[in-house]
């Protein structure tokens, strides 16, 4: 096991204070023994915070996808709701033009080192995304990663391989069994019996926060929010992505 404490950094001003983890250890490193590592994909693996709204604005339907992400965000309204209704406007869309978007959006730099760093220690990676599953295929034609585990929402295409305007929730904050928590807790289950000290969650934004509470240790990249922050036990930048190296060290 290790222990955290957290901190405050002083900025320009009060507004930007950001309180931050720091490792009580001499190396800076989060100490063995640990067997898996959980990521979060939008705002957490890339530099974009959500695939939907560059989706929208890709695809034309920005002007009324946009209500429907300023309300979720306001409002918290149901995250399954969002969705559905943002794939009801595009219909009819084909499936290339979805990954030709998702083949421009930044990955942030040092993702590929720190993947293929916790494979070749035979450490599992997986990620947990409510963003979409079509991710998993780019990771591989743009970076060769090829995840253990990848869960997500998957868009419905037909046999002509356009849009059908539906979406299968598979990961959603909302919908009893499906937040990140419940997924952690899948994953870890028989056969590979991970407990609780032996993993790690990566991420950004509010639905990560079940991820954490999930996993012994848990990393904000950027965070979203000030609760997404505290709950945190280390938080850095985006730029600051490549330091998990050092602190994944074993």
């Amino acid at each position: 096991m290790w222990s955290v404490v957290r901190g405050i950094i002083p900025c320009d001003g009060p507004s930007e204070r950001r309180s931050v983890g720091i490792l009580k250890s001499e190396m800076n490193r989060v100490p063995p023994p640990f067997r898996i590592v959980f990521f979060d994909n939008d705002g957490t693996l890339t530099a974009n915070r959500s695939t939907w709204e560059y989706t929208h604005k890709f695809l034309g339907t920005w002007d009324r996808g946009k209500p429907l992400l300023d309300e979720h965000l306001a409002n918290r309204t149901p995250y399954d709701e969002f969705a559905r209704a943002s794939t009801k406007l595009w219909k009819g869309f084909h499936r290339e033009k979805f990954i030709e978007r998702i083949r421009t959006i930044e990955i942030r730099p040092g993702v590929g080192d720190v993947v293929a760093y916790l494979k070749e220690r035979k450490i599992l990676v997986a990620v947990v995304s409510s963003g979409f599953s079509l991710w998993r295929e780019v990771w591989k034609e743009r970076t060769d990663i090829d995840w253990d585990y990848y869960y997500a929402n998957d868009l419905i295409f037909d046999e002509n391989d356009l849009c059908t305007g539906e979406i299968d929730m598979q990961v959603t904050d909302n919908v009893p069994g499906l937040n990140k928590a419940n997924w952690v807790e899948r994953i870890c289950a028989e056969p590979l019996n991970i407990p609780h000290e032996e993993r790690i969650f990566v991420g950004d934004g509010y639905g990560d926060i079940p991820g954490f509470e999930a996993c012994a240790f848990g990393v904000a990249i950027d965070p979203s929010t000030e609760d997404v922050r505290n709950r945190a036990d280390l938080v850095l930048r985006g730029e600051e992505f490549p330091k998990l190296l050092e602190i994944f060290s074993v």
